[in-house]
């Protein structure tokens, strides 16, 4: 059931000819002044809330059909393009024995099953929220042939992509397009079928999809299939409504999506769909939640609600539908002081402690320092946290650097919070080392590798961090964006970089 909120009272005429109906019993006056039959008027109880299960499906179909045809116009600059380039001498080596630097010879365990297993290694989580049970399921459904063949296609996809990225191995990189196309199909068999399409295997795919086009990432401006997968997996949330907090995997399948949603949000200056919102708040109150905060798996508040803010600031911003720099000044700086609460009132297990890296880390540690968390999904919320807190600041920068009347004082604070938490990051990034988690860091690096008033050490670290992504998990955005910072590494710090709308917040 959806709730379509405040509806117009109006008889059918008045509503069709978009003008005021002045509601009066048993015809308005406005019919009855034009000479024809009032049609009366609909009782809005029974339209306040509808069933919209079948619009919602024709929605992800509709949506999927679009990355059909989306995936081939794809498909066609991959035929001839350039061959994944090695690591760098700069990179770090490849951990998997099993992967030679360059795979050109033939393969004696089929290429579709090795592809699995570098999905299994490098890919999943099997620690809290994410635990051994959610592991073992996605590894059951992955050999379960006849009910998730969706799932164990995008798996192998995934899997060969990264293969093909970490080896050098084009050949590789063809099967696993092959088989992207192959999930696509299954997709859409999936999305006609009403119980499929709101099994957790379907939406998992849709994740493993955008993930896909995350390892095989050519550029910003060619991101259109990831987007539809992004727009197909909000709908399908939709359409799963509240019954899938009503087991914890569900709720685990959903923190995974609503952060690619906020990423494309902010990448296409969108604000935050109502759709998201409201299923965020069932999220909320479900007994899933409260038993993960029990569990001190989750904190009392929410980083991602407060990102709601910031993306919508974001939004307004780059939409001209907010131009007053106090206005934005003002925002921003309550953002901030929501996440400062945050921090504040995080309970002591979720805190963490600045150690002396160890000898055997130099090269590996930053500033000689190192983080220690009590779990990894804890230290990637304090990563988001960072994010937020660097993008929030860097909206005050530019605000004071172009104001007539500059508060020096406010733009030093927030120049501090940015270089403090620059650095932060990259004392981090070696804790989710070989570790899924480590993707969650890519964007967050990029923008602490981008900000010009870093100093060159940190972001010369970020951009390391970011090779060693590439070279050890496959994930080709990763060394792209490396690239595209190092270009600029040499630029004399000054300029304001500009604010990056395309950070995740899980």
């Amino acid at each position: 059931m959806v709730y379509y909120g405040a509806l117009s009272k109006g008889c059918e005429c008045c509503r069709r000819r978009k003008i005021k109906c002045d509601q009066r019993k048993p015809e308005c006056l406005r019919c009855k002044k034009s000479g024809i039959q009032c049609p009366g008027y609909r009782n809005l109880d029974d339209i306040l809330f509808r069933d919209e299960s079948d619009r919602v499906i024709r929605k992800v179909r509709q949506s999927e059909q679009s990355n059909l045809v989306l995936m081939q116009e794809t498909l066609a600059t991959y035929r001839g393009s350039p061959t994944t380039s090695a690591p760098t001498s700069k990179s770090r080596a490849p951990t998997l024995s099993l992967l030679p630097l360059s795979i050109s010879y033939p393969l004696s365990q089929p290429i579709n099953e090795l592809g699995a297993n570098f999905f299994f290694t490098k890919y999943t989580f099997n620690h809290p929220p994410f635990s051994n049970d959610f592991h073992d399921w996605l590894t059951q459904s992955y050999f379960d042939h006849g009910q998730s063949r969706v799932l164990r296609a995008a798996i192998e996809a995934v899997g060969m992509a990264g293969i093909s990225n970490v080896s050098n191995a084009p050949h590789v990189a063809s099967r696993s397009k092959v088989q992207y196309c192959e999930a696509l199909a299954f997709m859409k068999k999936a999305l006609n079928d009403p119980v499929q399409a709101v099994a957790d295997t379907t939406l998992m795919a849709v994740i493993l999809l955008g993930l896909f086009e995350t390892v095989n990432f050519e550029a910003w401006d060619r991101n259109r299939p990831w987007e539809a997968h992004v727009k197909a997996a909000t709908a399908l949330l939709e359409l799963r409504g509240q019954e899938q907090f009503t087991r914890e995997r569900g709720g685990q399948l959903f923190i995974q999506i609503r952060a690619q949603i906020l990423l494309a949000c902010m990448q296409q200056h969108m604000p935050v769909p109502l759709s998201l919102v409201q299923t965020t708040r069932h999220f909320q109150t479900s007994l899933i939640k409260q038993q993960w905060q029990k569990r001190s798996v989750a904190s009392p508040g929410s980083i991602c609600v407060i990102s709601f803010r910031f993306v919508n600031l974001l939004a307004a911003i780059r939409n001209g539908e907010v131009t007053d720099p106090h206005a934005i000044r003002k925002e921003a700086l309550d953002i901030d002081v929501d996440l400062n609460t945050w921090r504040a009132t995080a309970p002591p297990s979720w805190g963490y402690a600045t150690i002396d890296a160890p000898e055997d880390a130099v090269g590996t540690s930053f500033d000689g320092k190192a983080h220690v968390y009590p779990s990894l999904w804890i230290a990637d919320a304090w990563s988001n946290w960072r994010t937020l807190r660097i993008l929030v600041n860097q909206i005050v920068v530019q605000i004071e650097a172009h104001s007539t009347v500059p508060d020096n004082k406010q733009k030093a604070a927030a120049l501090s919070v940015i270089h403090r938490l620059s650095t932060d990051l990259c004392i981090s990034a070696p804790s989710f080392a070989d570790s899924p988690h480590i993707l969650s860091l890519i964007l967050p690096l990029y923008l602490v590798s981008l900000e010009e008033l870093n100093p060159h050490s940190v972001r010369s670290f970020a951009v390391e961090q970011l090779r060693h992504i590439n070279a050890t998990m496959g994930i080709r955005q990763a060394g792209l964006l490396a690239d595209a910072v190092s270009k600029n590494l040499s630029v004399s710090p000054g300029t304001l970089s500009p604010c990056p709308a395309v950070l995740r917040f899980p």
